[in-house]
């Protein structure tokens, strides 16, 4: 069960006119599950008894920023030589 409430609770054009509604295309239907983030719909609300319809995304979903875990432990600093003054 998820805790966000986004995405348990549709978000509809007429309510975020504000917002801009990206096409459902923009995103590709072959995707690994576990490489991108949720993003949230965009709902039209039905007239009478029709049902709510799904017609894009507000904000579209994304390939998560994983690049921080193939890091293998702390960057090496950068060696700077101390300089030695002879004396003459």
């Amino acid at each position: 069960m998820s805790h966000n409430y986004a995405e348990r609770q549709p978000m509809f054009v007429e309510e975020n006119p504000d917002l801009e509604v990206h096409p459902l295309n923009c995103v590709p239907t072959n995707r690994p599950k576990g490489s991108w983030t949720n993003g949230i719909k965009a709902y039209k609300k039905g007239n009478n008894s029709e049902g709510n319809k799904c017609v894009g995304w507000f904000y579209p979903p994304r390939i998560r920023n994983k690049a921080h875990h193939n890091r293998k432990g702390p960057k090496a600093r950068r060696h700077i030589p101390k300089i030695v003054e002879e004396e003459e």
